[in-house]
């Protein structure tokens, strides 16, 4: 395949994706239901809460799940292979270059760049790829919003801002205060 400008349009597979990858090693692309999706490396803030967000969760990971962060791509489909911030998937899932079933739980961490693709787009490849939670983290509010899949789609479950504490059981017990993960 020869140079691809990100303006064609087209569908565009996974093999075409890969192609892509490797002309452009300092950008995040995606393939999201045959498109694909190019954003800029992420910024200071964002790998600040994808730290300290990822500390968090794997402390109160239980023993037979693992918190793992982008990048890594997760298979959802033919069509799709998506690189969520963070994710949970089964401890035994060792093998392979890539997730191929669905996480546990998906975390996005949003920036300008990824505003729409993280709201709309992956969620709702996500829930039909069958992840049971999904997670929006707003490093500039800060604020953290908790989904869960409910008959095909997500659900808000519940929304901390600033200082406000935010404490969910599922997929496993975890506290935390939003304006703690901007430290």
């Amino acid at each position: 395949m020869g140079a691809m400008s990100i303006t064609e349009v087209g569908i565009y597979t996974i093999e075409d994706l890969y192609a892509y990858r490797e002309q452009r090693d300092d950008m995040t692309i995606q393939l999201i239901e045959g498109e694909l999706v190019v954003s800029p490396s992420p910024a200071v803030l964002h790998q600040v809460v994808s730290g300290e967000l990822f500390a968090v969760l794997r402390t109160a990971c239980p023993p037979h799940l693992r918190v793992l962060a982008a990048p890594l791509d997760v298979r959802a489909g033919e069509r799709s292979i998506l690189q969520p911030d963070l994710l949970v998937v089964p401890r035994e899932l060792r093998s392979g270059g890539q997730v191929e079933t669905p996480p546990v739980l998906a975390v996005e961490i949003l920036s300008p760049s990824s505003r729409r693709t993280d709201l709309v787009a992956k969620p709702q490849v996500l829930a039909r790829f069958g992840c049971p939670h999904y997670w929006v983290v707003d490093p500039d509010e800060p604020a953290v919003r908790v989904l869960r899949l409910e008959d095909g789609a997500y659900v808000p479950e519940q929304v901390a801002e600033g200082d406000e504490s935010l404490a969910v059981a599922e997929p496993f017990a975890v506290s935390l205060r939003p304006v703690d993960l901007t430290r």
